[in-house]
């Protein structure tokens, strides 16, 4: 079962695309105290760019659990709640995003 799981996670990896992502982790040394706002947009892009994926595999997952509800009335209200909370992951990843911009830019113009 470890080999199964083992391949799982690699394939997941390798369909997100996770080890570039976290390669490009490294560009955040680069940054030291004197670029405070340079290092909080790095986050929140690196955030994003693993967030978003992971967001949009659950969005199918929800929709999969849509279709094999088959109308069971409990199986539905899971597939609603996974949709659901979804869509509210997807929202906070983007707000985060756009509010850490924005308090970026806010900052440089002062």
């Amino acid at each position: 079962m470890s080999r199964f799981k083992d391949f799982i996670f690699k394939a997941t990896c390798a369909i997100l695309g996770l080890e570039a992502r976290l390669a490009s982790a490294e560009e955040l040394k680069k940054f030291g105290p004197e670029s405070f706002a340079s290092l909080m947009q790095s986050i929140a892009r690196l955030a994003t760019q693993i967030g978003l994926p992971i967001a949009a595999l659950f969005l199918v997952w929800s929709g999969f659990l849509f279709v094999s509800a088959r109308g069971d009335a409990k199986k539905l209200e899971t597939a609603k709640s996974t949709f659901y909370w979804s869509v509210i992951g997807t929202a906070l990843i983007v707000g985060a995003y756009a509010i850490a911009t924005a308090l970026v830019d806010f900052a440089k113009k002062l």
